[in-house]
C-alpha cells in the first residue's frame, strides 16, 4: 500500500464510538500499526468494515472471529490499548 491507502486507513480507523477510537489510535499512535505486513494491513481493512457493535464485543472480548488470522489482528489491537499507561 503506498502513502495515501495509508493514510486513508488511518482516517477510516475513525470510529463514533469513543472506546473504539481510542483502541484504534493507540495502535495507531504508538506505532504498531505501522509495523503491519500488507496482509496484516489486508485484514486492518476488512476489520474497518465491520460494525461499530460487532468491533466492540471483539475488543471486549465478548466474541472471536473464526478466522485466526483476523483474530490475532483483533488480540494486537487488544494488547496495545492495555498497555496504556504501563511502562515499557
Amino acid at each position: 500500500m503506498n502513502y495515501v491507502e495509508l493514510e486513508k486507513l488511518k482516517w477510516r480507523s475513525r470510529r463514533s464510538m469513543l472506546e473504539l477510537d481510542l483502541y484504534f489510535s493507540r495502535f495507531i499512535n504508538d506505532g504498531y500499526f505501522a509495523k503491519l505486513t500488507h496482509e496484516e494491513l489486508e485484514s486492518y481493512q476488512y476489520l474497518l468494515t465491520l460494525d461499530d457493535g460487532d468491533l466492540l464485543l471483539l475488543f471486549q472480548g465478548k466474541e472471536v472471529l473464526a478466522d485466526s488470522k483476523l483474530q490475532k489482528l483483533v488480540d494486537a489491537i487488544i494488547k496495545c490499548k492495555l498497555l496504556e499507561g504501563t511502562a515499557e
